[in-house]
């Protein structure tokens, strides 16, 4: 079973349903969920995630997605190695490299992300939703 470290701007597709990226971002969690894949994200997204759906709706719908969140996908725990091993990956974004860092400690086989382009030093290959999807029609 393939292991999917899951970007922070994927979640917030489907979160704050972002229309542009809201389907196939649903169609990974739904991979996810009818336990096809396994799915990861690191403890820092968690934090993020809560913000920006707190600032969009409230606190009480933040929590909310969050704990249903954590029931689908296993966190990674951000520690002082993970913080180590971000500044020897060579991202332009520190966040980017830390998520990257959290990929690798889950053994994650890639890192699902909108923005793949963003990842294209990672040790771990990175790939948009649909990119994904596709690999999937055989």
């Amino acid at each position: 079973m393939r292991k999917l470290f899951i970007d922070i701007n994927m979640i917030l597709d489907v979160a704050l349903a972002r229309e542009s990226h809201l389907k196939s971002s649903q169609k990974i969690l739904s991979h996810i969920e009818t336990k096809k894949a396994v799915g990861y994200i690191s403890a820092i997204s968690c934090a993020t995630i809560y913000y920006f759906i707190q600032k969009e709706g409230s606190h009480r719908k933040a929590l909310s997605y969050i704990r249903d969140l954590l029931e689908l996908l296993s966190v990674v725990e951000v520690n002082k190695k993970t913080f180590e091993r971000a500044f020897e990956l060579e991202a332009k974004d520190f966040e980017d490299n830390i998520q990257m860092a959290c990929a690798e400690v889950c053994q994650a086989d890639y890192i699902i992300t909108r923005d793949p382009v963003d990842y294209k030093n990672s040790p771990i290959p990175a790939m948009s939703p649909a990119e994904y999807l596709a690999t999937l029609i055989v």
